[in-house]
């Protein structure tokens, strides 16, 4: 009996151990409500030029770039926006977003237009999320110049490399340093470094290795609102959530291997 008792335990851990990772590569869908909306890092201005669209929110000039806090129902989030052409206010303003994983398919505003996000940027919006978000020292540049990278991965095209160059003037899409900001310069330069980062191109050229890479267990939370700026975030599963599930097995093994014996 008790081989049989061992056998049911890899059967159990095996299945445990495939469940766990469809649960660690799953997206939460539901409701997002806040409360309070700010800029933990500060922010520092950019200037995007769009020869495509001409109803940038702002203009396109002086831009607020930055990690965007959201208190919500379900904790504080990190977040990015992924919507040019809607507001979002700072302080205590409440919004009520959906919330999907973002995946290829996935729609954005485009001005005028609908655009859909392929899964190449997918996967460097991940890369950028993060790296960007764990791996380098939460500042008003750093902050700022993820989320002009992000904007770039999503506003702009790629060149056939896979590559991106954020201040080409001769993309329809491209940014400047705004004259109202002393750290504009400095936080597209650091957009750019982030984005070779995750892409492995180095300013467009020679191919590197991205070093930026998404572990399995890390995706994209997609919050749309109609009317409001739409955010992405970068989310994995709950330990808490992940330790319960665990604990849960091990009971039911136990309780197995007595029934056994």
């Amino acid at each position: 009996m008790a081989k049989s008792a061992g056998f049911a335990l890899k059967s159990l851990l095996g299945i445990s151990g495939i469940v766990l990772s469809l649960a660690a590569g799953s997206a939460m869908a539901g409701t997002v409500m806040t409360s309070t909306v700010s800029l933990p890092n500060g922010s520092d201005l950019v200037n995007i030029n769009d020869g495509n669209q001409t109803s940038i929110d702002q203009g396109g000039s002086n831009l607020i770039s930055g990690t965007i806090s959201l208190q919500t129902n379900i904790g504080v989030l990190s977040t990015y926006c992924v919507d040019l052409f809607d507001y979002i206010n700072l302080g205590s303003n409440s919004y009520t977003f959906n919330q999907n994983a973002l995946t290829a398919g996935s729609t954005f505003s485009n001005g005028t237009a609908t655009g859909v996000f392929t899964q190449a940027q997918v996967t460097d919006l991940t890369r950028l999320l993060a790296g960007g978000g764990s791996l380098v020292t939460q500042s008003s540049v750093n902050s700022a110049a993820l989320q002009a990278a992000i904007w770039e991965v999503e506003y702009d095209t790629a060149a056939a490399n896979g590559s991106y160059n954020l201040t080409s003037t001769s993309d329809p899409f491209y940014f400047t340093a705004s004259s109202s900001d002393s750290n504009s310069a400095a936080v597209l330069a650091q957009a750019q470094t982030y984005l070779n980062d995750a892409t492995g191109y180095q300013n467009g050229g020679s191919f590197v290795g991205a070093t930026w890479l998404a572990a399995s267990n890390q995706y994209v939370e997609y919050l749309t609102a109609s009317g409001t700026q739409n955010l992405i975030y970068l989310a994995t599963p709950e330990p808490s959530a992940v330790a319960v599930f665990g604990m849960g097995l091990i009971g039911l093994w136990a309780a197995r291997r007595r029934k056994m014996i």
